[in-house]
């Protein structure tokens, strides 16, 4: 049996759904696999942020874009090895890409808050306007397509199940001092309540990249894309011409589908790739991917079959995250991504010896985990702490502490050498190090790693909290310890690619009628990512960029 359309992608994720949405307001008749019974990708579970310099949002805001500024910003940073091709590609296309999402679909965005660059010292790097958010969505917005959606990850909404955007964190910061949060707060709780009540799976209210993967599908709908679900690719089907289509396999039987303008491969990476994690991750058996788990590098291990080449050495092999897990009673695993926590103030990360080994607010600090053999490490943090900020899976307020030392989820003793003992470190270290961290407090300064110092540090710790936002005192019993390990929130291992998104061979030679998007293609930043929303910008830019040319 055979099928024919003019473009094909592979993966429903925001590269693969931006390139469909794409091509199909371009005119062409288009078509999503996706190999699980949902769409949405890792982008569904994601922040779902977006960086773009030069958006027009940026613009409105009065926020300048130097010419050349953040192409120097990223070239600087990444140094040898850039591809400086695609770099001009996404930096030229992106603010096109969100103007034609936003004009032509259901996608909207607007200014993240505090969103600075990630290396403020390099030039070209700006403090604000570059980061875009999603706007939430409503359930009802996605016109009976809600079961096609994949799930957010549950560790990331309020304990009662209703989701949070980043806009609410400082609402539920300040519920009990601030009248004004407690009405904002308690208008989304009544929804969710109401929602909940009338019978609903979900909450109407959805957010982050969520809302992203939602606005996108209900897009690809309205632009009359053809989806399939539970749709394996085989193969990709090549000819004297390249590649002509793809070989799948549903519903029970193998079909052979033509594209006659092209196919793009973009199914998310290969973080869940036994064989690919022991090639390319450091300590792979202590490793832990927040991806979707449906990211077996199927589009590269394609793509290299098609003739394709990866893109070369990585100072990372992804884009690390410190994370800690813990068994349900169902029997699967909630993985909680420290982002926030472990930059506050009285939070200390240690070693067997109990020492500390990196700066605890760095985005960076998986780097540390693995320079030290610190894996898995601990967090360490006393009730206050707990209470006031949240611990990993345990939230501001403190109501879920005791299910969670109860889980063995959060290591809880009355004293720091119980603790110690409890989580197999030196007692002696763990003291020493917990007062010279209450010294460090005092004076704001640490001159070990120099947590707080930067303006990125300072951006996640507590403002309102002197004379440093990111060192504070670990002295209020019982005390309480996190296991925590190295992970991903993807992968930089990929496809070779030209400006246009077309897979490169061997020779540096297009292969034809074959694009790339996504974590299928070889990283921009090559591990050194410029600034937050660095994974779904690419993504969705060089989505956009592949369909603009399947359209040409």
């Amino acid at each position: 049996m055979s099928a024919q359309w003019d473009a094909i992608i592979v993966g429903s994720g925001a590269a693969g759904l931006t390139a469909a949405v794409t091509a199909a307001r371009k005119g062409l008749k288009v078509l999503v696999l996706e190999k699980t019974d949902l769409f949405g990708g890792t982008t569904a579970i994601s922040g779902g942020g977006i960086w773009i310099p030069g958006n027009h949002h940026q613009i409105a805001a009065g926020i300048p874009e130097p010419a050349g500024a953040a192409r120097n910003y990223v070239a600087t940073l990444v140094g040898e090895g850039l591809e400086g091709e695609v770099l001009d590609a996404y930096l030229q296309a992106g603010p096109e890409m969100v103007r034609f999402l936003e004009d032509k679909t259901e996608v909207r965005f607007a200014l993240a808050d505090h969103s600075p660059d990630w290396h403020p010292e390099i030039e070209g790097a700006s403090m604000e306007g570059r980061l875009l958010r999603p706007l939430e969505y409503r359930t009802q917005k996605l016109n009976g397509y809600l079961d096609e959606l994949r799930d957010p990850r549950s560790e990331f909404n309020a304990p009662v199940g209703f989701m949070v955007d980043l806009p609410d964190l400082p609402h539920l910061d300040q519920m009990k001092s601030s009248p004004k949060s407690m009405i904002y707060m308690m208008k989304i709780v009544a929804q969710y309540a109401w929602d909940k009540m009338r019978g609903r799976r979900r909450g109407s209210r959805i957010t982050m990249g969520n809302a992203l993967a939602a606005r996108l599908l209900r897009s690809a709908h309205d632009a009359g894309v053809t989806l399939w679900r539970n749709t394996s690719v085989l193969s990709l089907d090549t000819g004297p011409n390249g590649v002509t289509g793809v070989t799948v396999s549903r519903n029970g039987k193998t079909e052979t589908l033509k594209a006659t303008r092209g196919v793009v491969l973009a199914t998310g990476g290969f973080s869940s790739n036994e064989q690919l994690r022991r090639a390319y991750m450091p300590y792979p058996d202590q490793h832990i991917s927040i991806m979707a788990g449906c990211n077996t590098g199927d589009g590269m291990n394609m793509g290299l079959e098609a003739g394709g080449v990866t893109g070369g050495e990585n100072v990372a092999n992804g884009v690390w995250s410190v994370v800690s897990t813990m068994k349900k009673p169902d029997g699967s695993t909630a993985i909680y991504a420290h982002l926030i926590d472990m930059s506050k103030p009285g939070c200390v990360a240690v070693d067997k010896s109990g020492q500390r080994f990196g700066n605890e607010a760095s985005n960076t600090f998986v780097d540390y985990m693995h320079k030290a053999g610190a894996v898995p490490a601990h967090l360490v943090a006393d009730a206050a702490f707990v209470k006031k900020y949240g611990f990993g899976l345990s939230l501001p307020g403190g109501g879920a502490i005791k299910k969670l030392v109860a889980a063995s989820y959060l290591i809880e003793a009355p004293t720091l050498a119980e603790l110690a003992r409890k989580i197999g470190v030196d007692a002696a270290g763990l003291e020493a190090t917990v007062a010279k961290m209450n010294g460090y407090a005092v004076t704001g300064i640490d001159p070990d790693f120099h947590k707080g110092d930067s303006a990125l540090d300072r951006d996640l710790g507590d403002y309102r909290h002197a004379p440093n936002p990111c060192l504070g005192p670990i002295a209020n019993a019982p005390f309480y310890a996190i296991r925590i390990f190295p992970g991903d929130g993807s992968t930089t291992v990929g496809l070779r690619i030209d400006g246009e998104a077309r897979v490169l061979d061997a020779q540096g030679e297009a292969i034809p009628g074959l694009r790339a998007a996504g974590l299928d293609v070889h990283s921009i930043w090559r591990g050194k990512a410029p600034a937050h929303g660095c994974n779904v910008g690419p993504a969705m830019t060089l989505g956009y960029i592949a369909a603009r040319g399947l359209a040409a």
